[in-house]
């Protein structure tokens, strides 16, 4: 459950409660002075509850595919992933592994910034860039798995095989990316002082993150190729 429920489910309840001891309080729902509209509102009283507390859970939370474009930030698409995650998506494990790796990114920034600690506040450091680059191809990767889910057609078994190996491969480039980003945490946990040992492994691992970046474009463009031959056949 989302924390956006979690609080809708909270405030509407608590409201809920105080409504329902302000009206026992004042005598309206008194079943000795006024029985039948006292079981009307009663009747009324659990329907809205129940009522409401199943759209909350159902209605509200109900996916909303949005269109990548206007995705921004980090929580932006972890939101249109898990909105992908439907009954009837054979990629659902997938997706939940995406899901994951956007949070191990957060915890391993999160590392990041605490070992870099004053530093990580000063303007155009090196190794926060690096950090940056990082998120920028990874959630490159993850409009590459939004963009491929528009296309899928889950009745459609033949395409299965090719939309498979695709979302692997993305998958499997973000975890040689979050590898790399783990080899930058240890390294600044190890150089100390040592800025000529920073640079030379900040080049190696920059350098290692440029050659994932441009390892696998063919696979974007033919996902590109496929989401313009879909909206044709659409």
């Amino acid at each position: 459950m989302k924390s956006k429920t979690k609080v809708l489910l909270a405030v509407f309840n608590i409201l809920f409660v105080i409504v329902e001891i302000v009206l026992f309080s004042r005598g309206l729902l008194d079943l000795g002075a006024h029985l039948i509209p006292a079981l009307l509102a009663a009747l009324l009283s659990v329907a809205a509850f129940v009522g409401i507390n199943y759209w909350i859970l159902t209605g509200s939370g109900k996916r909303r595919h949005v269109s990548t474009d206007k995705l921004k930030d980090l929580d932006d698409y972890r939101d249109a992933l898990e909105a992908w995650q439907e009954k009837q998506n054979p990629f659902n494990p997938e997706l939940r592994q995406a899901v994951h790796q956007l949070d191990l990114f957060c915890q391993k920034e999160t590392a990041l910034k605490a070992l870099l600690g004053d530093n990580a506040k000063e303007e155009g450091n090196p190794f926060l860039s690096v950090s940056e680059d990082v998120r920028h191809c990874l959630l490159s990767n993850m409009r590459k798995l939004l963009n491929r889910m528009t296309i899928l057609d889950p009745t459609d078994q033949s395409k299965y095989p090719l939309h498979n190996e695709f979302v692997h491969h993305v998958l499997g480039q973000n975890k040689q990316l979050l590898s790399q980003y783990d080899n930058l945490i240890i390294e600044i946990s190890q150089i100390g002082d040592s800025k000529d040992l920073e640079n030379l492994h900040l080049d190696n691992i920059t350098e290692a993150l440029r050659e994932l970046r441009d390892e696998h474009a063919a696979p974007a463009e033919e996902s590109d190729m496929m989401m313009q031959q879909g909206s044709q056949e659409l």
